[in-house]
C-alpha cells in the first residue's frame, strides 16, 4: 500500500517545483523529501521527477499522476476544513454525480449555482460512466443525484424508480464510425442509412431506455443490425467501434472529451436529440434536497443560455457549457 507520506512530498515537490522548498514546507528534510519521491518511484516503476542540479521538471508519468490524484486531495482537504470549521453544527451534505462524458465545467458551474442557493447545504462532486446510474435502480445509489445523458426527455423515458429534473443541456446525436466506415466522410447522415451497418445495442438497462439509445427499428420502418453488449465505459465502446467497424449512435459533443485517432463522428438527423438532466432514485431514501439540485442546475442554464430548447431538427446548438 502506498503511503501517504510519499504523496505528499510527491504534490510538494510538484507544486515548489524545488525539493528544498518541499522540505522547508513540510517540515522536513531535503534528504527526507528526496528519499519519499524515490521511494514511491519505486514502488511505481517509473520516472516521476526530471532532476538537474539547476530545475527539477515532471516528466509524463508524473504529470499523469499529478493531475489525476491533486483534485481528490483537494476535496479531502476542503472537507476537513469545513468539518473543523462548522465545529459540531450540521451542516447538509449533498452527493452528487456527473457522468464522465459530461464537460469538466458543467459540474463546476451546477455545483456554484447550487451552493448560492442553499448555502446551508456542501455539494460532495464524483464522477461515474453514465451506464453506471442505470446499475444502481433497485439498490442503494453510490450518489443522491446524477447529473447525466439521457436519449430523450426525461419525462417521456419514464424509467421506473428514477426521477428526474427538467432538461438543463441539449445536444444533437452523432454517430462514431471509425475513419475508413463507409459513411465515415459524409457531413451528415439520416438514421435511415444507418439500418445497412451494425450498430452497439445496450444490454443490462431498461429496455425503453436502451431502445431510446439505439433504436432497434428506424423511424421509416427499417430494422437495425444490432451489436448488442453490456453497457461499459465509453472507452471500451470506442475501442469496439476503431477496431471492429460498428458504430455507436451518441452525441456530437463526444470529441470534446475523448479525442481517439482513428475514429470521426458524424452528426446524425432524424432522431431526438440527448438531453442532460438531474436524476435521482424515486424511494423513500431520496435526498431531500434531490429536487432542489435540479431546479437549481435548470435556473442556471436558462441564465446561462445553454440549448435548453426543443430542437426536433437536431441542429448543432449555438451555445456551449465550455464557452461560459
Amino acid at each position: 500500500m502506498t503511503d501517504m507520506r510519499e504523496i505528499e512530498a510527491f504534490l510538494t515537490v510538484c507544486e515548489e517545483v524545488h525539493f528544498g522548498r518541499a522540505a522547508e514546507r513540510l517540515g522536513l528534510s531535503t534528504s527526507r523529501v528526496s528519499f519519499l519521491v524515490k521511494r514511491l518511484e519505486r514502488r511505481l516503476g517509473a520516472r516521476l521527477f526530471e532532476r538537474t542540479s539547476r530545475r527539477v521538471g515532471l516528466t509524463e508519468q508524473g504529470e499523469y499522476l499529478f493531475a489525476e490524484i491533486r483534485p481528490a486531495t483537494v476535496r479531502i482537504e476542503r472537507a476537513l476544513a469545513d468539518v473543523s470549521a462548522w465545529s459540531g453544527r450540521r451542516r447538509e451534505i449533498l452527493r452528487v454525480g456527473f457522468a464522465t462524458t459530461l464537460l469538466e465545467t458543467m459540474a463546476a458551474d451546477l455545483t456554484a449555482a447550487f451552493e448560492r442557493r442553499h448555502p446551508e447545504c456542501r455539494v460532495v462532486q464524483s464522477t461515474h460512466p453514465a451506464a453506471e446510474m442505470l446499475r444502481w435502480l433497485g439498490r442503494d445509489w453510490n450518489v443522491d443525484v446524477m447529473v447525466t445523458w439521457m436519449p430523450g426527455e426525461p419525462a417521456l423515458l419514464a424509467v421506473p424508480g428514477l426521477e428526474a429534473g427538467p432538461v438543463i443541456w441539449r445536444q444533437p446525436r452523432g454517430v462514431a464510425l471509425a475513419a475508413d466506415h463507409p459513411l465515415a466522410d459524409r457531413p451528415a447522415l439520416d438514421v435511415e442509412e444507418l439500418a445497412d451497418h451494425e450498430v452497439l445495442s445496450f444490454v443490462g438497462i431498461p429496455q425503453g431506455y436502451a431502445d431510446a439509445w439505439t433504436p432497434p427499428v428506424t423511424p421509416a420502418g427499417r430494422a437495425m443490425s444490432l451489436r448488442r453488449v453490456r453497457a461499459t465505459y465509453v472507452e471500451e465502446m470506442i475501442r469496439m467501434v476503431a477496431e471492429d467497424g460498428v458504430a455507436h449512435l451518441t452525441f456530437t459533443s463526444l470529441p470534446d472529451r475523448y479525442q481517439v485517432p482513428g475514429v470521426v463522428m458524424v452528426p446524425v438527423i432524424g432522431l431526438p436529440p440527448m438531453t442532460v438532466a438531474a436524476m435521482w432514485p424515486g424511494t423513500t431514501t431520496r435526498h431531500p434536497l434531490a429536487p432542489a439540485f435540479a431546479q437549481a442546475a435548470f435556473a442556471r442554464s436558462v441564465e446561462a443560455g445553454w440549448p435548453v430548447g426543443a430542437d426536433r431538427d437536431g441542429g448543432r446548438p449555438d451555445r456551449h457549457p465550455s464557452r461560459l
